[in-house]
């Protein structure tokens, strides 16, 4: 089957669905689902965000220098997904959608309290790619909860992420296998 270049995204998928969370010019606590990201960088820790210009999550970063990105799990699918809604400035879109928070370690954004794992961000820079912005973003902080992990490891199967496929398609409770790689 043949696909349209604007639908490639679709093949490079299923993503991590995370919830970035930024601070508005109102001091509105904004959250909102994304699923277009990707670290690019170890050393520095630098993590990649495509966003719409258009989206307040992005002025927001642009204005405040910093976000949080909240992984959580199937568990608050349909809170997660209601971040989306478009509310005015000086809402508080995680009180909204029935989520708590809590200040970060590092950077003035809240963390969601639900979520399993946190990455804070601070804006390296931007670039204008095609309809969207791709924003760099320094990792100065991450942490995941300790019953996720094992042996000093994650353990993926009990983190089990939502992953999102494309438009209403998410992926759950997978499979996960090693293989030995080579270098």
């Amino acid at each position: 089957m043949k696909i349209m270049p604007e639908r490639a995204y679709e093949i490079l998928a299923p993503r991590p669905l995370v919830l970035i969370t930024t601070m508005d010019s109102h001091g509105g606590i904004n959250a909102a689902p994304v699923s277009f990201t990707s670290p690019i960088s170890f050393d520095p820790s630098v993590i990649m965000v495509s966003l719409r210009p258009i989206r307040k999550t992005y002025q927001n970063i642009i204005d405040h220098k910093e976000f949080v990105m909240n992984i959580l799990g199937k568990e608050h699918a349909t809170r997660v997904l209601g971040c989306a809604t478009r509310y005015p400035d000086g809402i508080n879109k995680l009180e909204q959608v029935g989520l708590r928070w809590y200040s970060a370690e590092k950077v003035g954004v809240p963390r969601v309290k639900e979520a399993k794992a946190w990455i804070e961000c601070k804006l390296l820079e931007e670039k204008k790619v095609g309809d969207h912005m791709v924003i760099f973003g320094q990792v100065v902080s991450a942490e995941i909860r300790d019953e996720y992990t094992e042996a000093g490891e994650i353990n993926f199967a009990k983190l089990n992420v939502l992953l999102h496929a494309s438009k209403d398609t998410f992926v759950t409770d997978y499979n996960i296998v090693k293989y030995k790689r080579y270098e």
